[in-house]
């Protein structure tokens, strides 16, 4: 077991995407940067059934330099309650972890088997405080490729891509809980005639969503978990190459991330569907920047947040975009987090207790070296007080504070989203305003409460007040 040698960081962390001035109101949002020598990389959260919450990491950081699985459990305060590293011979590089049972945890990972086979899966369950119980390893005579392991009743299906047919398809293995060590009980693949590249899975009901990326779109396609039996499929229908990067559930709702290659550069997108695979909602919304979509997950029945990955917002080389969205499509706002270096994020995970934990890694604390970084937000509605720009905050003794501004009286743009004309509720009828785009262009202007944004292309837009300084953000799509 390797502890953990956590930093403590002085100085610029988070500037917020759009701002007003006011009184300042304060969000507290914890941050923990922390890793070794080499590369430290966070890549899944677990809410575990007593509140607390599992990192699981992968750190190159060890005696023999090569990769390893490293679990942080943290408390309610986000503090550290014990973390443990698993290694395997001669590499494992995990990809998801589940609890079961008595507080025992089960870590998911994809371990090196030999020069024919290439890589296999492997589980390693550890007890309540971090120490080892058993293994299980399994594999074809192909490379088997793990993705995510979902767990009922202490039966464990877990998901991924096999080449065992020559091309790449979906695969699962049920094991079940027997004292202290899964069994193994078989599995299924399902070949869809094309390439099958799985990113994600999980429960809808009693059934499994599994996302994928085949022949240039992203495809969420649910299955009987006993058998493979496909009960539906869907795909993305965009002209554009599109990958799926992630799903999650609510109730009977599927809410799936995925990256399109657009003419204008990287965007994410996201489709809603029902349990019956019926579509809500297909979208590839517009920034004006290039975003990476690394995660997403509802925080209400209509309302799901992301992570998204940019270098184009002026924070550092890359930074972190958190936004809010419902279940129609329509932006809510969110910051984004990161510091003159890069930081990429990797999951998001929204708690019993409404909070944010978002996780991936920086550049820019361990002698040039990946340390994995985590950030967690009191609520979704982190920067919602009104919207606001240009403001900064510092970590000081792991703690970051967001200088907000308290609420006055609502200002709004009606419709919004816009197409053409629009009109600003609240706003004094003689007041000049201007719209700019992310990247602080002003690209339209003008006076009174009345606008027409029928020429700006769609996107995201902040409309701006110039007597009072409020600060409204504007979706334009047509």
């Amino acid at each position: 077991m390797r502890r953990c040698r956590w930093i403590e960081i002085a100085g610029l962390l988070s500037c917020v995407f759009w701002a007003i001035g006011g009184i300042a109101q304060v969000d507290t949002v914890e941050v923990r940067v922390f890793g070794g020598q080499r590369d430290d990389r966070g890549l899944r959260l677990v809410e575990l059934v007593n509140g607390e919450v599992l990192a699981l990491c992968t750190t190159n950081s060890t005696t023999d330099e090569e990769p390893h699985a490293w679990l942080h459990r943290f408390d309610s305060l986000v503090n550290l309650v014990w973390d443990a590293t698993i290694s395997d011979s001669p590499l494992l590089q995990p990809v998801d972890v589940v609890e079961h049972g008595s507080g025992f945890m089960t870590v998911l990972g994809m371990r090196y088997a030999s020069a024919s086979a290439a890589y296999d899966w492997g589980w390693y369950t550890l007890d309540s405080s971090g120490n080892p119980i058993s293994e299980t390893q399994w594999g074809s005579e192909a490379w088997d490729l793990p993705a995510r392991i979902l767990e009922r009743n202490d039966s464990l299906w877990s998901l991924g891509t096999t080449y065992a047919s020559g091309s790449s398809d979906i695969l699962m293995t049920l094991h079940t809980w027997d004292e202290d060590a899964w069994l193994y009980q078989g599995s299924w693949s399902w070949d869809s005639g094309e390439a099958e590249e799985v990113s994600d899975a999980a429960f809808l009901g009693a059934s499994i969503a599994v996302s994928t990326t085949s022949n240039g779109q992203a495809h969420c396609t649910v299955f009987h978990p006993s058998n493979g039996d496909m009960e539906w499929t869907y795909a993305t229908p965009f002209d554009i190459p599109t990958t799926s990067k992630a799903i999650d559930v609510r109730d009977s709702s599927v809410v799936m991330l995925f990256n399109a290659d657009t003419s204008d550069g990287e965007r994410l997108g996201f489709v809603c569907l029902n349990v019956a695979g019926d579509v809500s909602l297909e979208s590839i919304p517009g920034s004006g920047v290039d975003l990476a979509g690394e995660d997403i997950a509802w925080y209400s029945p209509n309302n799901f947040a992301t992570v998204a990955a940019t270098s184009q917002l002026g924070l550092g080389e890359g930074d972190w975009l958190f936004s809010r969205w419902t279940d129609t499509g329509v932006w809510q706002g969110g910051p984004t987090f990161g510091t003159p270096y890069d930081e990429i994020p990797s999951a998001i995970l929204n708690t019993s207790d409404g909070r944010i934990w978002m996780m991936g890694f920086s550049d820019g604390y361990s002698n040039g070296r990946d340390d994995v970084y985590l950030l967690v937000t009191p609520s979704p509605q982190v920067g919602n007080n009104d919207i606001f720009i240009n403001i900064q905050t510092h970590i000081a003794n792991n703690t970051v504070e967001i200088q907000e501004p308290a609420k006055e009286q609502s200002i709004e743009v009606y419709p919004n989203p816009v197409t053409d004309f629009f009109t600003i509720v609240h706003a004094k009828p003689a007041e000049s305003w201007s719209v700019v785009d992310a990247v602080g262009r002003r690209v339209l202007q003008g006076l009174g409460s009345t606008g027409d944004a029928s020429r700006l292309v769609p996107g995201h837009y902040l409309l701006q007040l110039d007597e009072s300084k409020k600060t409204i953000p504007v979706w334009v799509v047509r």
